[in-house]
């Protein structure tokens, strides 16, 4: 009776091969997309879109699940995210990288010639800040610490950013690597002081309009509301926060901040990082030299086995981007749960945009940030490229190959004899 049964199942499979390989469309991308809402499941992120693309553009690209736990408003491709730290290299950085092609700032020049108010409480914390290079705060080596609490009620944008600009240093300048806010804020007013524009009019003007990415920017219109995803539930205003920058120095500096404050689509980053993959033009427009895009995308070395490049993270450890993500990647994360990872050994862009923050920020902790690894490695696995990069490893929940290859589809074979 086995044997009959068994030979049924043969005989029936040859029976099915034609139908099984050419009936079915293959999307390389099942497992992520399974991995992706498995994660929702697990409350790492109520909703997301993943955009893969390469120097030719977009490759993939997918929405998940809904702006809210509620479930009343489906997240779609082309909704709109509080990019928070990703405002670092889709702004700040961008900006300062044109200053430097076009002359007027070096990176070694200290940054209290462009701010004189970058000063300290004493005598000798001014001449230790006299120190801080542009390439200090860009590598976050300047000694600034990372974060300043303010009472918001009492300040103004003024206020707020004098009291950074007179903040003293935690350490020496290229001593110590301190991830800090406060260095990008810095880096935004010289931006300002440098070019006689505010940071969002600079960085519109020479890299969003240029680059047609009408949907990133600073302060987004009240039209655009439907399409932006909320993030973290607010006592004070009774209700989600849409619309308006999460990070609370940013919505103290009105919305406008080099640290955070820039909203965009998965599409317009996919722009961006097709742009950087391509050494820094896109469709025939050049908006930064490749010696440039090389400079501020290699790691700095300012300390000893640092990861960080200009502005730019690069892979190391249990990185976001996973751990086939090529030596010379690049890229940055985003606190509300925004990621985005460019990597010209592959020829590979990976964006994942979340609102992790929802409806609080603690449900971020540790689902969101094992899930975004597994995610961006998973998507180098759908594409065969499964060379691991020395210097990035598995987080804990992913170390045992079954438990981080349980979401893969059984094949044709092993659904047939039920393995």
């Amino acid at each position: 009776m086995i044997y009959k049964i068994q030979f049924v199942k043969l005989f029936l499979s040859l029976l099915l091969i034609p139908l099984f390989v050419f009936g079915a469309e293959d999307n390389i991308y099942k497992e992520v997309d399974t991995i992706i809402e498995a994660a929702i499941s697990d409350s790492a992120w109520p909703g997301a879109v993943l955009v893969v693309g390469n120097k030719d553009g977009i490759q993939y690209q997918k929405s998940y699940g809904f702006h809210t736990y509620e479930k009343k408003e489906k997240t779609r491709p082309d909704d709109i995210f509080d990019l928070a730290s990703i405002t670092k290299v889709m702004a700040t950085t961008p900006a300062v990288m044109d200053l430097y092609e076009k002359e007027k700032i070096s990176l070694d020049d200290p940054i209290v010639k462009y701010i004189p108010e970058f000063t300290g409480s004493t005598e000798t914390a001014t001449l230790m800040k006299e120190l801080v290079s542009i390439r200090h705060l860009l590598t976050h080596t300047s000694g600034l610490p990372a974060y300043k609490s303010f009472n918001y009620s009492e300040e103004t944008p003024e206020s707020i950013m004098a009291s950074i600009l007179s903040t003293d240093l935690d350490t020496l300048p290229g001593t110590r690597y301190v991830y800090s806010c406060l260095g990008f804020i810095t880096l935004g007013e010289m931006v300002k002081r440098v070019s006689g524009f505010p940071l969002n009019e600079y960085v519109k003007k020479n890299i969003y309009t240029p680059l047609g990415m009408d949907h990133t920017c600073y302060l987004p219109p009240s039209d655009w509301m439907d399409r932006i995803v909320p993030t973290e539930y607010s006592e004070q205003e009774e209700g989600y926060i849409r619309g308006r920058v999460h990070d609370d120095i940013a919505a103290g500096l009105a919305g406008i901040s080099g640290n955070a404050g820039l909203f965009s689509t998965g599409k317009d980053m996919a722009v961006y990082a097709q742009m950087f993959l391509n050494k820094g033009t896109y469709k025939g427009i050049t908006i930064f030299k490749p010696k440039t895009v090389e400079l501020f995308t290699k790691r700095a070395y300012l300390l000893f086995d640092n990861s960080r490049c200009l502005g730019w993270d690069s892979p190391q450890g249990e990185s976001s981007a996973g751990v086939y993500a090529g030596p010379n990647s690049f890229g940055h994360t985003g606190y509300t749960g925004t990621s985005m990872w460019i990597d010209p050994d592959n020829d590979l862009f990976v964006i994942l945009l979340t609102n992790a923050v929802h409806p609080h920020r603690r449900y971020k902790y540790p689902n969101y940030f094992d899930w975004r690894q597994l995610v961006h490695s998973k998507v180098y696995e759908a594409l065969d490229l499964t060379k691991e990069n020395p210097e990035c490893v598995w987080k804990e929940r992913w170390e045992n190959p079954k438990v981080r290859n349980q979401y893969q589809e059984k094949t044709f074979w092993q659904k047939l004899f039920n393995r």
